[in-house]
């Protein structure tokens, strides 16, 4: 029993400390997001007249410059990574140059550096912006995503440990009221025969 409630314990602190981990994560998330918005509105505000980065100047020929990798561990937790697009589909399907050959046409050289659609010298400030963006899809996301799975996991194991403390307690009474039936019933008897004699 108090190896159970043990087990419990351990698993409602390694919880706390998941649920600590993914606040932190959240408030990370929350400020490079923000970073990320301040540095486009700087880049647009220095921007020369009539040009404005956004949306509108996006490039039809995107691709996507990272690609999302899920494994699972022993328990069954799936772990999420982000690796760069170009290594993993390089890896998986031979060289970018043997891919554009075999579609029979060539790539722009801007199209992989979303940053080269807004010309060759794009403002710092845009810059900073792709990088703060990296950051959070690169390491931020993927462990926000992890931790929120691992503590999904957890709040099942917690679950499952409860229900056998549970089976285990209901059998322990049941336990106990047979001894103490018996008990009884012995005592019953032994009256019983005092009171013939």
């Amino acid at each position: 029993m108090a190896a159970e409630q043990q087990h419990i314990d351990e698993l409602l602190e390694r919880y706390l400390g998941l649920v600590d981990e993914y606040t932190q994560l959240r408030r990370e998330l929350s400020q490079l997001q923000a970073d990320v918005y301040q540095n486009i509105a700087r880049a647009n505000f220095s921007a020369e007249r009539g040009l404005r980065y956004g949306r509108d100047q996006y490039d039809e020929r995107m691709q996507a410059t990272r690609v999302v990798g899920v494994s699972v561990d022993a328990s069954d937790v799936p772990t999420f990574t982000v690796s760069t697009a170009t290594a993993t589909a390089d890896a998986a399907t031979g060289t970018e140059d043997e891919r554009q050959r075999e579609d029979g046409k060539e790539e722009a050289p801007g199209a992989r550096d979303p940053l080269r659609w807004f010309g060759l010298l794009a403002p710092m400030p845009l810059r900073k912006a792709q990088g703060l963006s990296a950051e959070a899809v690169e390491r931020v996301v993927p462990r926000l995503v992890s931790v929120s799975a691992e503590m999904g996991g957890v709040e099942i194991e917690v679950r499952r440990a409860r229900k056998r403390r549970a089976k285990a307690l209901a059998a322990e009474r049941k336990n106990g009221d047979a001894v103490k039936m018996e008990g009884t019933e012995g005592q019953v008897r032994s009256e019983a025969v005092e009171a013939s004699r």
